[in-house]
């Protein structure tokens, strides 16, 4: 099976309205300029093939500065107010983990589709209740794995499906990027998840959709904690794969410096790498690995939230045509296995022991 390379093509014919719950950095910093390019051939020079209607915060005074900063035309105060309206068709979940399940919840249950930022919420039961709630009003609900929209991801997962390295034997994912000053903070905060529902859960996340499998046991250990007492900063894991049986390595941090970000899959016929994935500062690449034999693959396309959105567009076009193809986007059920799998990550690393994911 091949997987469609990211592509910003628009599918329909009118500007799709988006409404923001949270006025977070990562709305601010990928979101809104990855919408601002979406195409579309009615839209103004510059404007983009959708709009945002309004921003929703926890915070009035910070959803006001929100606005006023990204020249979004208003800040709503009620949740309700906002959800209600008409010309909102889709809704972007970008809030703290501990609000994100309640957020997602009320948007649906307004019938309106949903992209959400991981984790969907801080349990199970939470998760599974937003995958039924998109069920039962007929709505699509995407958590945001952004990362299988990037180019290099996307080419290698394609590649490895027409088995271009033979039959898969393993890998090796390593997110190792230092947790900046600035963000250090409700990443730390026991309900933030620490670097498990940061990063390891997006670990994950590859590993299911690379090797079309699922997690059946994780071992993780965790180092000792430097930025904060509450949460893990640091853990290695080792993932167990259930038809496959493979073993996967992941080594997430906050705290180690000058190891870039790659993502390594072990063939019987080769190995295909990708470096800086998780890198904002320089693009991804993608190299076909050998014997001693190095070649670089070449790879073109959006970043991975503009590639994302216009799949998200795509997804809503095709879904008001009966039809359910949605591309590389993550579904709910995905939501919900990573997060069980993050979860058992976790439980493994505060008890010592493997745990079996169900």
């Amino acid at each position: 099976m091949k997987i469609a390379p990211p592509s910003t093509t628009p599918e329909n014919n009118s500007a799709v309205g988006w409404a923001l719950l949270g006025a977070s950095r990562v709305a601010q910093q990928f979101f809104i300029p990855a919408l601002a390019a979406q195409p579309h051939p009615n839209a103004a020079p510059g404007r983009g093939g959708a709009r945002i209607v309004g921003v929703y915060s926890h915070s009035a005074r910070g959803g006001k500065a929100f606005a006023l900063h990204n020249q979004l035309a208003r800040a709503y105060e009620e949740l309700d107010e906002l959800l209600v309206r008409d010309e909102v068709d889709a809704v972007y979940v970008s809030s703290l983990p501990r609000h994100q399940y309640a957020l997602a919840l009320a948007a649906l249950e307004a019938g309106k589709h949903v992209l959400c930022e991981t984790p969907m919420g801080l349990s199970l039961g939470e998760a599974s209740a937003l995958e039924r709630a998109a069920q039962s009003h007929g709505v699509l609900l995407v958590p945001n794995f952004a990362y299988r929209g990037d180019a290099a991801l996307a080419r290698m997962a394609e590649m490895a499906r027409d088995y271009a390295i033979g039959e898969l034997l393993g890998g090796q994912i390593v997110n190792c990027t230092p947790l900046p000053s600035d963000l250090q903070t409700w990443r730390l905060w026991p309900d933030g998840g620490g670097v498990v529902l940061d990063r390891t859960i997006h670990d994950i996340d590859l590993v299911r959709w690379l090797f079309a499998d699922e997690v059946e046991q994780v071992a993780a250990l965790a180092s000792r904690r430097v930025l904060g007492q509450d949460v893990d900063d640091e853990v290695v894991v080792n993932l167990r794969l259930r038809r496959g049986g493979q073993l996967i390595q992941c080594h997430d941090s906050f705290v180690t410096p000058h190891r870039f970000s790659s993502v390594e899959l072990y063939g019987a016929r080769g190995s295909l790498r990708v470096h800086h994935w998780w890198s904002r500062r320089q693009p991804s690449e993608l190299l076909l690995v050998r014997n001693d034999a190095v070649e670089v693959i070449a790879v073109e396309g959006p970043d991975q939230y503009t590639a994302t959105l216009a799949a998200f567009h795509r997804a809503m076009q095709n879904r008001a045509n009966s039809t359910s193809a949605a591309g590389f986007l993550a579904s709910a059920s995905d939501g919900v296995r990573n997060l069980q799998a993050a979860l058992a990550v976790l439980e493994s690393a505060r008890n010592g022991w493997s745990v079996r994911v169900e």
